[in-house]
C-alpha cells in the first residue's frame, strides 16, 4: 500500500477539521450571552412560578408550583394559597390513579391546550370538576380524563356538556 495516498486523505481530513473549527468560537453570539446573563440575573424567587412543568426530578412541591404560578410570583411554602393546593390536590389523590405531581403537570397541560383553542380554563376549575366525576378511592385515570375532555371541548361541546358526557362514561371505580 502506498503511503502517499494516507497522508494526502489525511491532510484533507485535517484541513476540513480546520475549517469547521474556525467557524466554531467558544463566544456564544451577543443575544444569547445576553439572554445567559438575564438568566444568572433574574430574581431567583421567580424560578417557581415560570416553570411551565415539573420534571420527574424536580423536588418543588406541586402545590407550592400551582400556587405560585396561579399568582403570577412565587410564594412561601406556608403561604394560604399553598395550603389552599395542597389540600386540593389530596382530595384528588385519593381519587385519581395518578401522583399529585402528574395530576399538576396535566392540569396545566390541559389548560395550555385548551388556551390553544381558545377556551380559557384554569388548572383549579379542571381539577375540580374531574373531581365531581369519581368517587373518593376510585383511583379514575386522571390523564384520561384530559384527554376525553380535550376531545369533547374541541367537538364544540360546552364545559358543563362536556362534564355531563363524561359523567355518563364515568361508573364508580371505572376510567372513561
Amino acid at each position: 500500500m502506498n503511503a502517499k495516498p494516507l497522508c494526502f486523505t489525511g491532510a484533507i481530513l485535517g484541513a476540513i477539521a480546520a475549517f469547521a473549527l474556525v467557524g466554531c468560537s467558544d463566544e456564544a453570539p451577543q443575544g444569547a450571552r445576553e439572554d445567559a446573563r438575564e438568566r444568572v440575573t433574574a430574581p431567583a424567587s421567580d424560578e417557581v412560578s415560570r416553570k411551565t412543568w415539573l420534571q420527574p426530578t424536580d423536588g418543588t412541591p406541586p402545590d407550592l408550583w400551582l400556587a405560585s404560578r396561579e399568582a403570577g410570583r412565587d410564594l412561601p411554602p406556608d403561604a394560604p394559597a399553598v395550603g389552599d393546593w395542597r389540600r386540593r390536590l389530596a382530595d384528588a389523590d385519593g381519587r385519581f390513579g395518578e401522583t399529585d405531581r402528574m395530576i399538576a403537570n396535566r392540569a396545566v397541560q390541559l389548560q395550555a391546550m385548551l388556551g390553544e383553542i381558545g377556551i380559557a380554563e384554569s388548572p383549579q376549575e379542571i381539577i375540580a370538576g374531574f373531581s365531581g366525576l369519581t368517587g373518593e378511592g376510585a383511583r379514575a385515570g386522571f390523564s384520561d380524563l384530559c384527554q376525553h375532555y380535550y376531545n369533547l371541548r374541541v367537538q364544540g361541546l360546552s364545559r358543563e356538556a362536556s362534564f355531563a358526557a363524561l359523567k355518563a362514561d364515568t361508573t364508580p371505580g371505572s376510567t372513561p
